[in-house]
């Protein structure tokens, strides 16, 4: 089973932007002591020669496990331009 992903965990960056970390989450939902991630909760905004400034979101998430109504982020779920989830708690698997 995949980790779940939390406020601060980067995705992979893609193309020629570098990973960068998630920074909308829920607020109420916490793993670990950090907000969880959720499908279309977005990474800081970067840029890179390929694409200029934009912020990506989190593109999918668990069939089978919703946080606050969204499927939770984990590990290796795609993110909007490209790349996927990268990091994702030590302890905390979500199936699906």
């Amino acid at each position: 089973m995949p980790a779940a992903t939390r406020q601060g965990d980067n995705c992979t960056g893609h193309d020629a932007c570098p990973p960068v970390p998630l920074v909308e989450y829920s607020g109420d939902v916490n793993i670990n002591g950090r907000g969880a991630g959720r499908l279309g909760d977005h990474y800081a905004s970067h840029g890179c020669v390929a694409h200029p400034g934009h912020s990506d979101y989190i593109a999918a998430g668990s069939s089978t496990v919703n946080i606050n109504g969204r499927p939770a982020g984990r590990v290796g779920d795609s993110v909007s331009i490209g790349g996927a989830v990268q990091d994702g708690s030590g302890n905390v698997f979500i199936g699906g």
